[in-house]
């Protein structure tokens, strides 16, 4: 059969149209973002940097030995892919070191028996065959692999607690280099290590944290900063990593353990935290960093979400080690940004959009008689925990955390209190969402200071925010339409000795949201 020309004439029309496309694109500007924010400072001007002015590798002073490990970074394909929901097949039980006198003992019927073990070791014939496994998982730390005392295991020049390396994977820390081993020439935490393959790569982890809290309007706080010409424009948000895939979880929420955790290895491989940071070269005379670019990691739920640490730290009556302590281990210098918001109106908001997505089985349509029955059921619940279990146990527990009321999540001092306990001050910046919601652009300007990121014009900012969408809201049918009095009541006594401790911690009365707060020895 003769050819079809008209076909062979239409194909290669296509291509022409298609090359002159990518022409088209190559010679204009490459960022598909319109109206992207310009940085000014009156004492530091940053220079826009137009095309015909861009340096090229050959003309940036970059040393040696990191250009090389970059442009290997940057020609390699970048792994966006979400973790995989693969249940792993494995049958053993989580192997549990003897108690000792400093262990925190809780009564036996704190929670139920029937929480599933945690899959410790696991087959990987099967994943080897067929391609699955591909290094992006490792078993869980084994203390006793490493240099360990009763409290405190040195591993690569750094001081991990026990508890914390039997919750994550083992490679976290043997991966990790020691701090003086970061490269100088980036603000940004970064070194130069071996992938799987033996190749020589450049590993970066996140500059700063948004931890939330959920319904903080931190979603919005994440695009606009994503925006700054510093931050790496492929920051993604709600990576799960530090509160769920390093523990063996899927990344939706209340999922029991039932894999083997991401590998460090493979979480700091993606691409995404080292993305662009060679955009941002500059040279100052006596400053040894040359790439200014930072990266974050934006997860709301990092600030509450511990759920099934019983199951690591079996007897314990509270965990012994939290988010902060494993973000603090790995770079202690790490900024955190949290976000608080009125705790009743918070729940609320938390309680209609997990019932909207389904996270939640929810009796819908919400009504508010439905919404009291469940806020009376989660305070007996938690006031019956309280009765042989500590403060903090409780609000950490994971059974309390399967309730829909979200009203664990709203009890901000015993979760600040943690990130207090490991951060400086100075390295905590909290947000209040009311004031933030008021001012954004000035909120920004500040933000902007803690990071140590030249600020944003604020014309311009003010202007990208009044067509800035506000993202994750729900219809009105979605909504509760109101909160009935005896509700409102009831959650001010709840969150009345907790506000006062969150008012305390932070010194300002606006901490209270102006609603009562009392004292309680016992927190």
């Amino acid at each position: 059969m003769r050819p079809c020309f008209s076909t062979k004439r239409n194909a290669v029309i296509s291509i022409a149209i298609a090359l002159c496309l990518v022409y088209v694109y190559i010679a204009t500007d490459r960022n598909p973002v319109q109206g992207e924010l310009k940085e000014t400072s009156s004492t530091n001007p940053v220079i826009p940097i137009q095309e015909e002015e861009t340096k090229s590798e050959s003309q940036v002073f970059v040393p040696d030995q990191i250009k090389d490990v970059f442009r290997k970074d940057q020609d390699s394909p970048k792994d966006e892919t979400r973790l995989d929901e693969i249940a792993l097949p494995g049958e053993k039980d989580f192997p549990h070191e003897p108690l000792n006198q400093l262990d925190r003992l809780r009564p036996n019927d704190v929670y139920p028996d029937n929480i599933p073990t945690v899959i410790h070791e696991m087959d990987f014939t099967r994943l080897r065959s067929t391609g699955e496994f591909d290094n992006r998982y490792a078993p869980f730390g084994d203390p006793t692999q490493f240099n360990c005392d009763s409290e405190v295991c040195d591993i690569n020049g750094r001081q991990v607690q026990r508890a914390l390396v039997k919750e994550t994977p083992s490679d976290m820390f043997t991966f990790l280099p020691r701090q003086e081993d970061f490269l100088p020439e980036f603000k940004n935490p970064c070194w130069k290590g071996n992938d799987a393959s033996g190749e020589q790569r450049l590993f970066c982890i996140p500059y700063f944290y948004i931890i939330g809290i959920t319904k903080c309007g931190t979603t919005d706080m994440f695009s606009i900063l994503k925006s700054h010409p510093m931050v790496s424009s492929r920051s993604r948000k709600e990576t799960h990593y530090i509160d769920r895939a390093r523990r063996g979880r899927s990344l939706r929420m209340n999922r029991t353990p039932d894999r083997l955790p991401l590998s460090f290895s493979a979480w700091v491989n993606q691409g995404r935290y080292r993305s662009n940071l060679l955009d941002t070269y500059r040279f100052s005379e006596g400053d040894p960093t040359l790439f200014h670019g930072i990266t974050m990691d934006a997860t709301p739920s990092f600030s509450w979400d511990n759920e099934f640490w019983e199951l690591f730290h079996p007897g314990y009556r509270e965990p012994p080690v939290t988010n902060p302590d494993l973000i603090a281990t790995i770079y202690p210098k790490s900024k955190i940004i949290i976000s608080l918001r009125d705790p009743i109106k918070r729940m609320q908001s938390a309680y209609q959009f997990f019932c909207a997505y389904h996270v939640y089985n929810c009796d819908t349509p919400v009504t508010p008689e439905k919404f009291h029955g469940l806020v009376v059921e989660a305070i007996d619940s938690f006031n019956k925990c309280r009765t042989t279990n500590t403060v903090r146990g409780c609000v950490y527990s994971t059974e309390s955390h399967q309730l829909a009321t979200h009203l664990y999540a709203s009890i901000y001092s015993v979760y600040l209190k943690d990130w207090l306990a490991v951060f400086p001050r100075d390295q905590i910046y909290v947000v209040q969402f009311e004031e933030h919601i008021e001012n954004q652009a000035h909120s920004f300007l500040k933000l902007c200071d803690f990071l140590e990121i030249e600020r944003f014009d604020e014309v311009d900012l003010t202007e990208y925010i009044k067509t800035h969408l506000v993202r994750n809201s729900l219809k009105d049918s979605k909504r509760i339409p109101y909160m009935l009095p005896e509700t409102i009541s009831l959650l001010e006594g709840f969150f009345a000795p907790f506000l006062g401790q969150l008012v305390e911690m932070l010194g300002d009365e606006k901490w209270s949201w102006g609603r009562p707060t009392t004292s309680d020895d016992r927190l």
